[in-house]
């Protein structure tokens, strides 16, 4: 009974307790770097062998290893997911990297049994790494916003590698030859990952998230005010990190970000800002229930015109925090 009271009242993790820590984005770029290393790989492996006849044959055996070692590798990362571990990811990433000398050095790649071995341990590692990633952040139990942001985020850098990494690459082809350029691509995006998730912490999500509350005295702004300024570069970023901390003095909230975390998310995520927002109101909104006022603003009204015109939509966020600034704490606002 106590055992069971412990798991009920140990506090999970939302998604801006993720999204707010280095083990979400380190988790993350593993995830999206293991995935354009074997984009690269496999989109220009076969420039190694464009006039080699019997070379050609032992790369088309190479990918199908690739793809049956993605199989096996996932129940690998079934493993790694289960325990949280992140030794075993980091022994997946060690895999593929291997794998990528194998398969991409000269000299080893003519080696019929290397160029073999190494396709192997490519779809072992990345398989593993591509449902491992996944499931440990699911197991934080971060909700629909941390997937979101993953995914979208995922999505948003893989259609920016394949705009530019068919030019690139074919630029550095032409002025370096083949075998430089795809295993210095391979190989960066391998070690980058690696090093990525070195700082992570051992126990990922499996402990309760660390306590935030790092908070900034308000000031009232002038709403109009606030929407012109977003003709400045970079102020809403600023009002951002402003806001974040203002509004965890106002009405304290594990739902929305760290005041650095949202900044980041700005930069790295933006097509995810409107749900960063609309946090901000729900915050409010929240905290005024709680004294038994009514709500500022529809959370939905804020979403739409951070859709549509998202000027507005800070401006409607400060003037809520004005008023919250009135209303619930009357004698703390600058």
């Amino acid at each position: 009974m106590n055992m069971q009271s412990q798991v009920q009242t140990q506090p999970v993790w939302t998604w801006a307790d993720q999204i707010s820590t280095y083990r979400f984005w380190g988790l993350l770029l593993l995830y999206l770097l293991s995935a354009m290393s074997l984009v690269a790989l496999s989109n220009f492996l076969p420039v190694y062998f464009q006039t080699e006849v019997a070379k050609r044959s032992a790369i088309l055996l190479a990918e199908s290893l690739i793809g049956i070692g993605g199989l096996l590798g996932f129940y690998i990362g079934w493993v790694t997911a289960r325990y949280r571990s992140k030794v075993m990811l980091l022994i997946l990433g060690i895999m593929q990297l291997l794998g990528g000398l194998l398969v991409t050095i000269p000299s080893l790649v003519t080696i019929n049994i290397f160029g073999l071995v190494g396709g192997f341990l490519i779809g072992l590692g990345t398989g593993g790494i591509a449902l491992a990633v996944p499931s440990i952040l699911a197991g934080g139990r971060g909700g629909t916003e941390a997937f979101v942001t993953a995914f979208g985020l995922m999505f948003l850098l893989t259609r920016i590698e394949q705009s530019y990494l068919p030019l690139s690459m074919g630029i550095n082809i032409n002025n370096f030859g083949p075998h430089p350029t795809i295993m210095i691509t391979v190989i960066t995006y391998l070690v980058l990952g690696i090093l990525f998730l070195l700082p992570v912490k051992s126990s990922l999500f499996h402990e309760a998230p660390p306590k935030r509350g790092y908070s900034l005295t308000p000031t009232r702004r002038e709403p109009l005010t606030v929407a012109i300024s977003c003709i400045i570069p970079f102020y809403w970023l600023y009002w951002l990190y402003r806001a974040h901390g203002e509004i965890t003095w106002l009405a304290p909230s594990r739902n929305i970000l760290s005041p650095r975390a949202s900044v980041l998310a700005g930069i790295f995520v933006p097509f995810f800002s409107p749900v960063i927002i609309t946090s901000l109101i729900e915050a409010l909104n929240k905290r005024a229930s709680e004294l038994g006022k009514p709500s500022y603003r529809q959370a939905w009204v804020i979403f739409l015109w951070s859709l549509i015109f998202f000027p507005v939509a800070l401006g409607l966020v400060q003037t809520a925090m004005n008023k919250a600034m009135a209303e619930l704490n009357p004698d703390g606002a600058a």
